[in-house]
Parts: C-alpha cells; structure tokens; sequence
C-alpha cells in the first residue's frame, strides 16, 4: 500500500464453512472441496485426489448427509446462523466494517473481501475463528486469504491474528460459561475435548506455536481461571479420522474408561470451537453422549460453544482492538 494512502480499515471473522444443505449433493460439494484442500488431507495429490474423489466421496457422503441432517434446524446449519448473528453483533458494536467468509462453502472469503473493497476498506484485519492455531484449519484459512488479497497487487494490505488461544478476553469468556454450568451441575470431572490433529501435522509450519501446546495452555489457563483443581480438568482430543496416529487422548475412548473409574457426571467443553456445529452438535452432544451413558455414566451435560454471545462479541473487540488503530 501506497504510504500516503489513508489506512480504512475492516474486519474479516473466517469460520470453516457448512453445505447449504444436509442433502447428499450438497455434504458431497461441500466434502469435495474440504477434503481436496492440501492443508486438511496432506498427502501429494497423485495419491490425494484419487482417494478423495474415487472412495471417501462415494463412500461416506450418505453417512456425513445422515449426520447434517441431526442437527440441521429451520434456520439451517447451525455453524453457519451462529456466525451470521455474531457478524450482525459485531456490525452494531464495531465502529469499522465487518463481513464474514467461510473456508469452504459460502460466504467464501473471496466475497467478504469483495464486500469489504466496496466499503472502501484498504486495510483487512483477517480473525480466523480458531481460537487454537493449527495447519488444517488455520493455516488453510491464512492461504487463502493471502491468495485473494494478492489479486490486488497490494492496494489492499491485510492483518492476520493467528490465535487467540490465551488471550484472557476469551479465556474470561469461556471460564464463565463453564463455571455457570459447573455451579449448577456439580460433575465428577470437566472434560475439554479438542479438534484433533493428525500428530504429522504438528509443527508443520515454521515459526508456528504446535497445535497441541497451544490447547494445553488453554486448558491450564481455563483450570488457573475457574480455580477448579487440575485433577478434575480433563483434556482430550476428538473427530480422528482414519489409520494414521492422531494426538491424543481420545475423546471417545475416555467416554468409554471414565464410568469404569466411577466419575458418572460429566461436563464436555470444546475450547477448540467458537460456533456449535457437526463436532459439537453430532460427535459430543449425540454419539459421545450415548457411548458415555452406555459405558455406565449417569448425567451428561454439554457447555455450548461462545456462538454470538455477548462476551464473544467483547471478545473479539478486545482481541482486533491493537490491530484496529487507524
């Protein structure tokens, strides 16, 4: 950017995206483009491409259309209206522009960027909603942005905020919901359970904080914040896919050994999740529940993700609030 040209600055949040439908062809578009993204599945394409569009494709798109369809409402996917409200939150609250841009599927990123250029924004700060940096997600997310930006050739610059994985504005935000559940409930133990990552995937960018540190230190700072003692505090790691090694613990399997060491009651939170969605909604609330109860637990109880409340939408003012200074 030009160094007299006046700094107009706009704020782009970035979720991973929904189908617009939990029809098969609409999961089996959606699928085609999150699974053929190289961050997500890592492998050269000769052997990417064809195993994507030749097996996974035909073989589990009835079933991920089957799991849509649980937690689809009559406002449509809940990723997606959840992150639509926080956008019409942080409209009313933010004195810059503010658009939203999913990974995959629509709004896409290109047209946030478009939308915000229209508002005469030169300067993009880029928020993935990620509170945890990680290659699959993040670092996919970043790529893209950079890619569309450089369409510009530099008339718009853009601000890139990584993570805000301890940052207390959301670390103060989560502990509250937890402890209003865990006020309430009482439970044997509160489990964390986070996005899990292939273990290749760790380290995988230079210069970026591991993915499973940064989840740890969420965890120790929720367990500092609540005052809660750390032997209550589980942390674990869910939605493996596959026979490659994933970081663990995994969340299903402590489903499962937890009733055996007598804790019945249980509190599952997703500090790895701003927005509820298809592993929260689907994967925790439904079929981890189930294994949990079928195992010999007694009470299940799931804290919601931040969505649009009111101390997400401080938040993220806090967190943009150096990055905003004209």
């Amino acid at each position: 950017m030009h160094p007299h040209f006046q700094k107009r600055i706009g704020l782009l949040i970035c979720n991973l995206g929904s189908p617009e439908s939990s029809e098969i062809k609409d999961v089996k578009r959606y699928l085609k483009q999150f699974l053929n993204d190289p961050f997500v599945f890592d492998a050269p394409w000769m052997i990417r491409y064809p195993f994507v569009n030749g097996i996974i494709l035909n073989t589990r798109s009835g079933k991920s259309s089957e799991a849509y369809r649980s937690i689809w409402t009559k406002d449509g996917a809940p990723l997606l209206f959840h992150s639509q409200n926080l956008l019409h939150k942080l409209r009313a609250q933010l004195p810059i522009p503010v658009e939203l841009g999913m990974r995959y599927g629509k709004p896409s990123i290109q047209d946030a960027i478009e939308k915000l250029t229209k508002q005469a924004v030169n300067h993009i700060i880029f928020l993935p909603l990620y509170p945890q940096y990680s290659f699959s997600a993040t670092e996919s997310a970043i790529h893209e942005f950079n890619e569309q930006l450089s369409r510009f050739n530099g008339r718009i610059s853009g601000r890139i905020i990584e993570s805000f994985h301890s940052h207390p504005s959301f670390i103060g935000a989560l502990s509250e919901k937890i402890k209003t559940a865990a006020e309430t409930f009482q439970p044997d133990r509160i489990v964390l359970s986070y996005h899990g990552v292939p273990v290749k995937q760790l380290n995988k960018t230079a210069n970026k904080t591991d993915y499973q540190d940064q989840c740890l230190e969420t965890s120790r700072l929720l367990q500092e914040t609540l005052g809660y003692p750390a032997d209550r505090m589980i942390t674990t790691f869910q939605s493996r896919l596959g026979p490659i090694r994933w970081i663990g613990p995994h969340t299903d399997q402590e489903m499962m050994e937890l009733p055996k060491k007598g804790i019945k009651r249980i509190i599952v939170v997703s500090p790895s999740f701003t927005a509820d969605c298809l592993e929260t909604l689907e994967e925790i609330q439904i079929r981890y529940r189930d294994l949990f109860l079928k195992s010999g637990g007694e009470e299940f109880r799931y804290v919601p993700c931040l969505n649009s409340s009111d101390t997400f939408v401080e938040s993220i003012r806090t967190i943009i609030s150096p990055f905003a200074v004209k």
